[in-house]
């Protein structure tokens, strides 16, 4: 175990920023590009303490440190330490809710669904871009540390029940059912779950297999 104190937020390691896979949108102003700037900041700095220390010796109060803010600037950006890992994973979620607006609500709920994913994963096509490195990186903690774990498991509780609200709303047509809209949902949020285990074993195997061309494989073997 290192020697140096969890507080001061010094680490070996350098962690990549929270993906930024997203759809094309309009450019945000200086606000909210500062605002995005501390929380990948407060969420660099998580991620390196976690991996330097664990999930279990490392405070709030050390990831503020780390980062150069107050407490209370931490608790504007996430609830707690835990949240603070899964920046890269909001943001997956952030662009896949986004790839719904050009679903064809004439269109099969599953196909529709599959094809949103697979444009959300070419983001992640370079294993050296930054939000491939982040996406793996936070994958890698989740599978070491089961309050990280937890953490994803509430994350997608609350992620699942919105999704799942708005292609009910864009797949609103008679003979359509919400229980075809659940299955098409859970589904493919299951072939995605294995797409990124099997992504992570492979690259921590020495592997250079990216994440699309594996979930389209994923997608194959599923029908």
């Amino acid at each position: 175990m290192p020697q140096k104190s969890p507080i001061s937020g010094a680490s070996r390691t350098d962690v990549p920023g929270p993906s930024t896979a997203e759809l094309p949108a309009a450019a945000p102003g200086l606000r909210e590009r500062r605002r995005r700037q501390t929380r990948t900041e407060i969420s660099q700095a998580a991620l390196r303490l976690f991996q330097e220390y664990g999930v279990d010796a490392t405070t709030v109060d050390g990831i503020a440190n780390a980062a150069g803010i107050s407490q209370r600037t931490f608790f504007r950006y996430f609830t707690s330490k835990e949240e603070a890992a899964l920046p890269a994973h909001q943001d997956f979620d952030a662009a896949l809710e986004a790839g719904l607006l050009t679903i064809d609500p004439a269109g099969d709920p599953r196909e529709e669904l599959e094809r949103v994913y697979q444009q959300v994963m070419q983001g992640y096509a370079d294993n050296d871009a930054p939000q491939a490195r982040s996406m793996l990186l936070v994958n890698q903690l989740i599978r070491k540390e089961p309050l990280l774990r937890a953490a994803l498991l509430k994350h997608n509780a609350t992620r699942t029940t919105g999704l799942v609200d708005a292609l009910m709303d864009r797949f609103g047509r008679d003979g359509i059912s919400d229980l075809q809209i659940r299955l098409a949902f859970e589904t493919c949020a299951a072939v995605v779950r294995v797409a990124f285990e099997v992504w992570v074993t492979r690259r921590e195997a020495g592997r250079n297999d990216n994440l699309p061309d594996i979930y389209a494989s994923a997608r194959q073997l599923a029908h």
